[in-house]
């Protein structure tokens, strides 16, 4: 099986198996609102949906649990504290010192 995300003119998420493909639009547009609040069809913000997001998060979360073998995800939870609200990468990263008793 083969999985991948594509971005063109927005994204799309691609599962490739032996004579199947699947390709399941993942986008949201988001649109802004001009001064006399009608929305402004040519400032158009486009972003990967929320809900897809968890869907895969909850996915990936299942599949590194139940998974036997270590698995190197350094770089993964690098992107997931850069993506975190403001303010929260904070109180994470102290959690994880006390939890861990990583204090230096």
């Amino acid at each position: 099986m083969e999985i991948s995300l594509k971005r063109n003119y927005g994204f799309e998420l691609i599962f490739k198996a032996e004579n199947v493909t699947v390709c399941e639009d993942i986008e949201e547009r988001i649109y802004a609102k001009t001064e006399d609040g009608k929305t402004d069809y040519q400032n158009v913000k486009r972003d990967i949906s929320t809900d897809s997001l968890q869907q895969v998060a909850s996915l990936l979360e299942d599949m590194i649990y139940y998974r036997l073998a270590e698995f190197d995800s350094i770089s993964l939870i690098e992107q997931l504290i850069n993506k975190l609200p403001k303010g929260m990468s904070e109180s994470l990263i102290t959690k994880l010192n006390k939890d861990y008793d990583m204090v230096e």
